[in-house]
């Protein structure tokens, strides 16, 4: 499933209820390299999925098992393909947890040999790294200012169907279906119908909202929430929930509401912290994974709230969410409903007629000296 895309190992996902030892100190000053093993909480085993909308791989496995399963050459293959045909497969299914910890893949052994190599690296770059330690969810990392930014609310997969295709190594697996997570209900590239427990909202096209939202976790005890549109807006159609109780390693989800065809952008600001800490994260709907970072709306922001931690007499934590004029020449719009110019402290609107009689003259500027206009 991992074929020559080694590093998909460092994606996958874990369980937000288990946890691991460190195993840093006894590495580096002990000595003691070895395997780090997951300790789980009862959430894990009551709740469905590892905390996870789905589950994350099921597998149909033939009757067939071992070498015999999966040819390495393809004069047998016919004759396996027609065996696995006769026979009843079986349906295997893999939280979150048993992918990361390699139940996955120990369980393929019996069906897959070519696991062996996975399970090996699986252990010696990802569960053995004395660093990483990925079988913990991250803590808040120890600096100063700490600012999430990710998209939400699109179409973004959560779980797969594998099922063996009777082709040798490396293509002995193939993936029969795909199931997405969307507007908080979960979808199939088939149209068959599955279990689940979709969150409030979906990832970025790209990362399931349950790896984005980690971030959400490490706010402080008091949070500070506004929604605001993306485009520049008045203030008319800002939301605002001051003070919110967020408990440590747990999700918010705001009860605001969302006027249609508006794209938002939801702030989760410290309104208590560690003194001299700050910690942010933005929801931006319909961001996508790739393009975010060249959204004119995530550089405004970062813009203004660099300005506003260079300013002296600044006084608030982040800048004021109150009022977004515009900042370039693409973003002055004719408002239709108010049949005028959407800013017209900011902006100037000038009719085709106007561009027309200026297009007639030439305009020369001569350093800083002035200006000469000529027909």
């Amino acid at each position: 499933m991992f074929n020559s895309f080694a590093a998909s190992l460092w994606l996958l996902p874990f369980s937000k209820y288990c946890k691991a030892d460190n195993v840093y100190w006894k590495h580096f000053f002990e000595g003691k390299a070895h395997i780090n093993r997951q300790q789980c909480d009862e959430m894990e085993y009551s709740s469905d999925n590892s905390g996870w909308p789905t589950t994350l791989v099921t597998i149909e496995v033939p009757t067939v098992r071992g070498t015999d399963a999966y040819p390495s050459i393809m004069d047998i293959t016919e004759d396996i393909t027609s065996n696995m045909e006769c026979g009843k497969p079986t349906l295997l299914s893999f939280s979150a947890r048993e992918v990361s910890d390699g139940t996955l893949f120990k369980t393929m052994l019996d069906y897959d040999p070519q696991s062996k190599a996975l399970i090996h690296q699986l252990e010696k770059y990802y569960q053995g790294d004395p660093v990483l330690n990925p079988l913990t969810p991250w803590e808040r990392p120890p600096i100063k200012n700490v600012f999430c930014i990710y998209g939400i609310d699109t179409k973004t997969e959560v779980g797969y169907y594998f099922a063996p295709s009777g082709k040798p190594y490396p293509d002995n697996w193939i993936i029969t279906d795909v199931i997405y997570e969307f507007e908080q209900s979960l979808l199939s590239r088939s149209g068959h119908s599955f279990s689940g427990k979709p969150n409030n909202s979906s990832g970025d096209g790209t990362v399931s909202y349950n790896s984005l939202s980690l971030c959400k976790e490490w706010l402080g005890p008091k949070v500070n929430i506004t929604r605001t549109p993306q485009a520049e807006h008045d203030g008319s159609d800002l939301q605002t929930r001051m003070n919110a109780e967020h408990y440590h390693g747990e999700d918010l989800f705001p009860n605001m509401t969302r006027a249609p065809h508006v794209k938002y952008i939801t702030y989760y600001e410290d309104a208590e912290s560690i003194p001299g800490w700050r910690t942010a994260v933005w929801e931006l709907d319909k961001a996508n994974h790739r393009n975010i970072v060249r959204m004119p709306v995530v550089m405004r922001e970062l813009w203004l709230e660099m300005w506003h931690d260079m300013h002296p007499y600044s006084k608030s934590k982040f800048v004021t969410k109150a009022f977004r004029g515009p900042l370039r020449h693409e973003d002055c719009h004719w408002d239709y409903a108010k049949a005028r110019c959407a800013f017209p402290e900011f902006c100037e609107y000038r009719s085709l007629t106007q561009f027309s009689l200026l297009a007639s003259y030439t305009v020369f500027i001569f350093g800083n000296n002035g200006i000469f206009l000529s027909l």
